[in-house]
């Protein structure tokens, strides 16, 4: 309930700001989105991460922790991307979110090796 109502906060001292300075408006949204994406991050969704990793312990280890990290990562990449495309920069949104993507393949490289490896090998024989 805590972090809805300093959200409401945030969005009334904008709305202050969009009125009485207009031409900084977009430099202090920006700063203020951000700050508030990182402390919900760590405020909210860290934490509860952290107890999704628990709740699923009885997969074996990297899978629980490289979906749930990926995720993460894909919805607050959806974020900033769409952020960056309110503010214009449409192309830019798209390719940090396509970065993103390429960042969580990454991820999973490991995993997929072994997959690719034991598949060859049961095709093999």
């Amino acid at each position: 309930m805590l972090p809805l109502f300093q959200i409401i906060v945030v969005f009334l001292l904008l709305l202050i700001i969009a009125f009485a300075a207009p031409k900084l408006h977009p430099l202090l949204y920006t700063s203020i989105f951000f700050f508030l994406l990182l402390f919900l991050l760590t405020t909210l969704i860290f934490p509860f991460v952290k107890t999704y990793v628990v709740i699923f312990d009885i997969i074996p280890d990297p899978f629980v922790t490289l979906l749930i990290g990926s995720a993460v990562l894909f919805y607050v990449s959806e974020l900033i991307a769409e952020h960056l495309a309110e503010a214009g920069y449409s192309s830019l949104a798209s390719m940090s979110h396509f970065a993103v993507k390429i960042a969580i393949l990454t991820l999973w490289l490991d995993q997929t090796t072994i997959l690719i490896e034991v598949l060859s090998s049961l095709i093999k024989k």
